[in-house]
Parts: C-alpha cells; structure tokens; sequence
C-alpha cells in the first residue's frame, strides 16, 4: 500500500505548548521583548550576585499576583459571556414567540441589569434572589398604579 496509512492519522505528536499560547504567540508576536526580558534578568542576576534569593522571591510574588488577577479577569470575562449569551438566546426565542422585537431602550435596560448582577459583590444566590424580588414587585403591577408609578420628568 503507498501513501500514509488510515490508521496511522492520529499518530502524531501535539504541538507544543498550549493552544491558546500560541494563538496569542500569532496574534501578538512578542519573541524580541521575551528576548530584551531574558538580557535584563540575567544582567540583574548578575548584579545581585550572593542576593539572588530576593529576586526570585520578588518574581514569585509577582507571579502569584498576576496569575490571580487574571485567573479573576477570565472567570469575570466567562460570566459575562455565559450572560449574554443566554440573555441573546432568550430574546430570540421571545422575538420569535411574539414576532416583534424589543425595543433599543429595553435591550439597553436588559444588558445594564445583567451587567450589574454579574458585576456585584454579592453571592450569587443572594444576587438571584435581588433580581427575583425586583421582578416580583413588577409583575405585582406597582409600575402600573399611578399612586406609586415614578413619572419621569422632562
């Protein structure tokens, strides 16, 4: 039999290193500033001599504030991503129920409450049970009193 083999596909190495690694590698080449990091690190190890020890525990510091920092940029950056995503997929669905589609201002409304809650401080148990109550209070029909309807004022 000539030419590569059916069975023989998946037998290949990975590349290496990460996936997303090198996405970022193509989307922001940064081999010359590693290249001007690598120069000036080994000239302070130089300069600190018998001291090093500092360095490193510098560097770990750093480390571990970074690696937490963006650890809590992603998980920030996914929530929001989940939230709209589900939010879009729910307005498709009611766009298509009522055949109509909302408003600019209501989206508008619909994107800060989700932002707000996903921003909060609060647990998430907590923050589902704020945007229930408030959603209770609305469906009661308050908005629709006149005794206690907010007017906006121009």
């Amino acid at each position: 039999m000539n030419g590569p083999r059916p069975d023989g596909a998946a037998d290949h190495e990975p590349p290496e290193g990460h996936a997303v690694d090198r996405a970022i590698e193509r989307r922001l080449p940064l081999k010359k500033l590693r290249r001007r990091i690598r120069a000036a690190t080994d000239e302070l190890m130089s300069a600190l001599g018998e001291r090093k020890r500092l360095w490193f525990r510098l560097e770990e510091l750093i480390g571990d504030y970074r690696g937490r920092r963006e650890e809590a940029y992603f998980d920030l950056d996914y929530q929001h991503g989940v939230a709209a995503g589900r939010a879009e997929s729910l307005r498709a669905l009611a766009d298509a129920a009522t055949a109509r589609t909302r408003t600019g201002d209501a989206r508008a409304f619909a994107d800060t409450v989700r932002d707000l809650a996903v921003q909060t401080d609060l647990p998430l148990p907590l923050t589902v049970a704020v945007l229930l109550e408030t959603a209770w209070a609305l469906a009661l029909g308050l908005p629709d009193n006149p005794a206690t309807r907010n007017h906006r004022r121009t």
